[in-house]
């Protein structure tokens, strides 16, 4: 059962905007892959476990190690596994050194909200 909903609530809004913010960004730049653009393809990957770690913040301050950790750990790892869910899905795509990248693109945000969300409901707990 939830034993914590404040907690719950903080890092599932803090999630939530995070991502909004990440998939806005995402689909401001469209399918344009030039050095402008870079940095709001940069804010797709950081928005979300960025948001995370602030709602976590606002809801358990003395927790502060174990959230740079495991939001380090879902920022860090997620372009790895997206690049992987890339290769498998679409092999042609991620053979290309320029290109929009949408499957790598859409699964880092899935993978951002879903983590957010796992990390939200084991903090509620």
């Amino acid at each position: 059962m939830i034993r914590d909903s404040r907690t719950l609530l903080f890092i599932v809004i803090a999630t939530l905007i995070g991502w909004a913010v990440a998939a806005a960004a995402y689909y401001t730049v469209g399918d344009t892959r030039n050095a402008e653009v870079l940095r709001w393809l940069a804010l797709a990957i950081f928005a979300t476990p960025l948001a995370v770690f602030l709602g976590w913040m606002a809801s358990r301050r003395d927790e502060w190690r174990l959230a740079a950790a495991c939001c380090g750990a879902l920022y860090f790892f997620t372009p790895f596994v997206a690049a992987r869910i890339e290769t498998i899905l679409a092999p042609e795509a991620a053979r290309q050194t320029v290109g929009p990248h949408t499957v790598y693109f859409m699964s880092v945000l899935a993978l951002h909200l879903i983590g957010g969300l796992a990390l939200a409901w084991w903090r509620g707990r």
